[in-house]
């Protein structure tokens, strides 16, 4: 029995066989250990690819809109004192009272009370653009309430009117001078 089946095992069919199995096992172990570890590490560069391109996209968006802000600074230069002039660094309250003194003067507008309101010199929010807010109480005709307006805009600093109030004196005649109450509004950094 034991020479019927080693001589049944050491057929040619059976080498064939034994050879095949073997080589397919090898093969198996052979991807398993050696290609799988560089199939593995392939998709995962292919993820890293991925990712560094969209990092790679958005570096690009932003050195293409630090780019555009450098050409606006570039085209705008020569207006930069302008601006420092119409927004100041801080409050300069003194000269934003002077500047609506000066266009109410030009515009036979009566100045019967002005106070200051709203300035934060310790800003708390941080925040990039601060208002100071001015409270003007006067009398003038409509036309020249019109012109004060329309001087005040006119002038360097900049300012808003954020509430204009206009009435009839109780006791005035039609020709006689509106009463007005401001809130304006000058900013600064």
């Amino acid at each position: 029995m034991n020479k019927a089946f080693l001589s049944n095992i050491f057929t040619k069919k059976t080498s064939d066989y034994s050879f095949t199995i073997m080589f397919f096992l090898i093969f198996s172990l052979f991807i398993v250990l050696a290609i799988k570890p560089s199939l593995t590490t392939a998709a995962t560069l292919k993820k890293e690819k991925s990712d560094l391109e969209k990092v790679d996209s958005v570096y690009e968006n932003k050195i293409i809109g630090i780019a555009n802000i450098q050409q606006a600074m570039e085209d705008n230069r020569n207006d930069f004192p302008l601006l420092i002039q119409a927004v100041t660094s801080y409050p300069k309250v003194n000269k934003m009272i002077v500047d609506i003194k000066s266009a109410a003067d030009q515009n036979s507008f009566v100045i019967q009370k002005a106070s200051v309101a709203d300035v934060d010199l310790f800003d708390k929010n941080q925040q990039n653009i601060k208002q100071i807010t001015v409270l003007i109480d006067g009398e003038a005709s409509f036309d020249n309430i019109m012109k004060f307006t329309q001087t005040l805009y006119g002038q360097r600093r900049l300012k808003t009117i954020s509430k204009m109030d206009i009435r009839r004196a109780k006791d005035s005649t039609d020709s006689a001078a509106l009463k007005v109450s401001l809130s304006i509004e000058g900013y600064y950094l």
